[in-house]
């Protein structure tokens, strides 16, 4: 006997969803108020019971600017009453860690079509297993992402170095890292990235070029795209992060 949809509520899928840490799941009214939430988003935001985040905005739980940008990114949901999909990004846990995730959001309607909210998971990439026979046939091309990330690559050439077709070698990278090949060198240019910018001697400039962008501001538009943040403040609030994290530590 089938369930009918009116019968799985908010409630059942936060339920559901505590159980799944690698992926935080969110509800939010128009105000952008936290409706219902699960496990996942109170372990990112630092909080111990759900209490503390319920009735809450974004801008009460996370630093700005990060709190900025999220509130952003959520009101054009609202206004436009569309969503986003497979949007990858960086965020920090406390302590300063970076993390990653793909992040999806829809607008919520009622019977007559008006906007009433947005819900919305991220989920964590997943750890490769880079013992795994798939990983290992695309060994070459993986390594060259890891080791060559500063200059310019074309999935062409990584597809070559693997054997494989692009459509094939990009469905085994998405295989094994829930990324596409464009994405996995962009969290690989931006990991690398996000740990130069705790050296204080390096400037953003040097960075940028190290990590193979051309210039300061196309290095400065991808980092806030995937970190919601600039160079500058991701820098800042990281080193503030690690600080505490340290303190709290000892």
């Amino acid at each position: 006997m089938s369930v009918p949809l009116e019968y799985i509520s908010v409630t059942v899928l936060e339920t559901l969803l505590d159980q799944v840490p690698e992926t935080m799941f969110f509800v939010k009214d128009t105000r952008l108020r936290y409706v219902s939430v699960n496990q996942a988003l109170l372990r990112r935001s630092g909080k111990r019971h759900k209490t503390e985040v319920l009735g809450r905005t974004a801008a009460e739980l996370f630093p700005p600017p990060l709190s900025d940008n999220y509130t952003a990114q959520d009101a054009e949901v609202i206004s436009k009453g569309s969503g986003i999909a497979d949007q990858l990004e960086m965020y920090l846990l406390p302590g300063g860690v970076p993390g990653w995730c793909l992040t999806y959001k829809m607008a919520l309607r009622d019977s007559d079509g008006a906007v009433t909210g947005l819900c919305g998971i991220s989920r964590d990439l997943p750890v490769p297993d880079v013992r795994g026979a798939l990983y290992q046939r695309l060994i070459r091309a993986l390594e060259t992402i890891q080791e060559d990330y500063g200059q310019p690559l074309r999935i062409s050439e990584l597809s070559r170095l693997a054997g494989l077709s692009e459509d094939r070698f990009t469905r085994e990278v998405v295989r094994i890292f829930g990324l596409t090949p464009k994405q996995l060198l962009i969290k690989t240019r931006l990991s690398a990235a996000s740990d130069l910018l705790l050296q204080p001697e390096l400037t953003i400039s040097q960075i940028a070029a190290q990590c193979g962008y051309i210039d300061h501001s196309a290095f400065a538009r991808q980092f806030r795209r995937v970190a919601n943040i600039s160079p500058v403040q991701f820098r800042k609030l990281a080193n503030a992060r690690r600080v505490i994290g340290m303190k709290e530590s000892s």
